[in-house]
């Protein structure tokens, strides 16, 4: 908390997001969930410190009294079972980009648990998905398209190699060993500063289960129900 509080004080700031990772896990999936999660927590600072704020975390995150109550609090989302955390960053994004930051410090992490089941797990990315209507940055909508179309055109490849001609199968191979290398280089600073440089070894496993994974969220995520906190939420 001091940390937080303090580079909150000395930058100035009027929102800081801060890591959060998950720990202690119980098998295979969870590990897979951290090193994910941390990819997440990694695009969240890389946005923040480009002064493009596009996603945070609401476990570890503080604003300002006075610009929740400038920014409107959650007027216009509050009617979201979830998401209101990021959808406010978003607010203040629009008008002071420049004040808000990102708390790099192993001293800033609040740690977490991963979703034990493939169930939870799905109807937890289901429910982050469901708020990407309610973006009003088109730039932010516009990237997860494009990501949700790469992603969508690796699948097509790879069932376009298996059902129709090799070659289609060798472009896949091609794009996804240049997939992993981009986000190893991307991934495994933040592995190292989480203290969990073993789970850079999951990559590829997690690179090529990503491209179902993204294809399947980014479809139900806007259209299927989530069950959350005991309740289905459409």
């Amino acid at each position: 908390m001091k940390t937080v509080i303090s580079y909150f004080e000395t930058q100035d700031l009027f929102l800081l997001s801060s890591p959060v990772i998950y720990s202690e896990e119980k098998s295979f999936f969870e590990r897979l969930q951290t090193l994910e999660f941390l990819y997440l927590i990694g695009l969240g600072a890389a946005g923040i410190g480009n002064r493009n704020p596009t996603t945070c975390n609401g476990a570890n995150l503080a604003y300002r009294k006075d610009i929740f109550y400038e920014m409107g609090g959650f007027s216009g989302i509050d009617e979201l079972a979830s998401g209101d955390d990021e959808l406010f960053l978003h607010k203040v994004a629009e008008k002071y980009a420049n004040k808000i930051g990102f708390c790099k410090s192993t001293e800033a992490i609040v740690y977490t648990d991963a979703k034990p089941t493939l169930k939870s797990f799905l109807s937890q990315r289901k429910r982050w998905a469901s708020k990407s209507t309610k973006y009003k940055n088109k730039a932010v909508v516009l990237l997860g398209i494009t990501i949700w179309l790469f992603n969508f055109c690796m699948l097509a490849c790879f069932l376009g190699g298996i059902c129709y001609h090799y070659s289609y199968l060798f472009t896949f191979l091609v794009i996804l060993v240049v997939k992993i290398f981009v986000e190893y280089v991307f991934i495994q600073p933040l592995t190292k500063f989480a203290g969990r440089e073993e789970l850079i070894r999951y990559l590829p496993i997690l690179s090529l289960l990503h491209i179902i994974y993204l294809v399947y969220i980014g479809i139900l995520g806007n259209i299927g129900k989530y069950d959350w906190k005991g309740r289905q939420v459409k």
